[in-house]
């Protein structure tokens, strides 16, 4: 995801690649990222950052903690990340744990001018800074990229946001059930017909998408600031990941291509991609589509060439290409054999278990997935050996972790979730202030 180790800014501008790319050290050993950022996504890019070895200091302001923090106190005391963060005064459960793992947390009311300050004598220092206020409100404090580019020149500025930062809707509120789900048209293809209800609301998932693009950009962005010394904006936005995540319908529908507009007689062997998913009623590819055990496991076919899997189904069965659609003659412009097809193979996948038939799958080369539910991902035996779940032993339970890992160096949680305002003193102390300086802070509330 990050093609080379680029210099970390100003304290450690002499230290060479080589140098922080040590043995023992992570590859962003070095790096400083100043976070301004609640919810999910730009705390999950972040997150991904301190995992691979960068100093992430956390920033939110006093009496407003990220709105994250209270979605823990849901969580089972007894199975919950960590209980020292869980039991702190403002909380934070599992799911804070997923997205600020290994970060430093201060409390800092920017809005204040001495807050300001302290932000820009931060910066001084700073690679990475990470946002996702609405622009408006950081142009009004003076904190967009625009206001910081000429003072810090060398400052990565990540603006994560719901529309982009351009266009009608840039300073319209967004999260990602709406800029990245709804807006791209991935929540209306998602449901079962096109006369059905939309589909359940899956926040979250845009944001994590976008996190892994948002964290791999800032890499870029990184690299480029170690060829030429030069900062940019980073300007990530959720319905552009989403319209980026649904670019093969999108952009076959601008061909005209028959698959994606119908009709289904013009559509080919894979069907049409507005098929109803209601058992019996689909006009699609056996080899593309899930089916149902008589276990209740659904299990998902998936070759994209039905001539190549079709006759192991065929085979594996028991059965004939005849049995399944009938002969030729009787195929229909309108696709009806097809549904024929798919009726068959939903009755015979409904005669065994899924434990009878994983044997006869794997025996017979048939290319299938198994169409898992979330909550048993964390015991999931794949997950666990190909590097998809991180762990520490200040966290309880697994987290998940980047989903691109680099050969030659780890990527794991440095340690849990800051608890609220944990490391204000500690990172005042190392960017210069006294005790005395932090007190007079403290007691004009510009910290906590």
């Amino acid at each position: 995801m990050l093609l080379h180790l680029p210099l970390p800014c100003k304290k450690n501008q002499h230290a060479s690649p080589a140098a922080v790319s040590s043995p023992g050290k992570k590859i962003l050993s070095g790096i400083k990222v100043v976070e301004i950022a609640t919810v999910i996504a730009g705390p999950t890019c972040c997150a991904f950052l301190a995992d691979m070895g960068a100093e992430v200091i956390k920033i939110e302001r006093p009496g407003e903690p990220d709105v994250a923090r209270t979605w823990g106190l849901k969580d089972d005391p007894g199975k919950t990340a960590s209980p020292e963060l869980f039991n702190s005064e403002l909380g934070g459960g599992s799911s804070f744990t997923q997205f600020n793992r290994g970060k430093r947390s201060l409390v800092l009311d920017i809005q204040k001018p001495e807050g300001k300050a302290i932000l820009k004598k931060m910066l001084a220092t700073t690679d990475l800074f990470v946002t996702n206020v609405r622009a408006k409100s950081l142009k009004k404090l003076g904190l967009y990229y625009d206001d910081l580019k000429d003072e810090f020149p060398r400052l990565i500025y990540g603006h994560l946001n719901a529309w982009g930062v351009q266009g009608p809707m840039t300073e319209a509120p967004g999260f990602d059930v709406g800029a990245w789900w709804a807006y791209s048209g991935i929540m209306e293809l998602a449901r079962p017909s096109d006369d059905s209800p939309m589909p359940r609301q899956v926040g979250g998932i845009g944001d994590s998408v976008l996190a892994v693009q948002f964290a791999g950009f800032l890499g870029t962005a990184l690299y480029h600031r170690e060829r030429t010394g030069q900062g940019q904006l980073v300007d990530a936005a959720l319905m552009r990941s989403g319209l980026a995540a649904i670019a093969h319908p999108v952009c076959a529908a601008a061909g005209g291509n028959k698959f994606i507009t119908g009709p289904i007689q013009e559509a080919g062997g894979m069907g049409y991609i507005r098929e109803p998913t209601v058992l019996g009623q689909r006009r699609t590819s056996i080899s593309y589509v899930p089916f149902r055990c008589k276990c209740g496991q659904w299990i998902h076919m998936m070759d994209l060439v039905p001539d190549r899997l079709n006759p192991k189904i065929f085979k594996a069965f028991g059965i004939t290409e005849l049995d399944v659609f009938g002969p030729p003659e009787t195929h229909t412009k309108t696709g009806e054999h097809m549904k024929k097809g798919t009726a068959v193979i939903d009755k015979i996948m409904g005669t065994k278990t899924w434990a009878e038939w994983k044997p006869i799958f794997e025996k017979n080369d048939i290319w299938h997935a198994v169409i898992n539910k979330f909550e048993n991902m964390l015991d999931d035996e794949q997950a666990q050996a190909n590097g998809a779940l991180v762990h520490h032993p200040d966290i309880r339970h697994p987290l998940i972790g980047l989903p691109v890992l680099l050969s030659a160096h780890t990527a794991e949680p440095a340690g849990r979730a800051p608890i609220f305002g944990e490391h204000t003193s500690d990172v005042l102390r190392d960017h210069g202030f006294t005790a005395a300086e932090e007190a007079e802070l403290r007691k004009k509330k510009v910290i906590a």
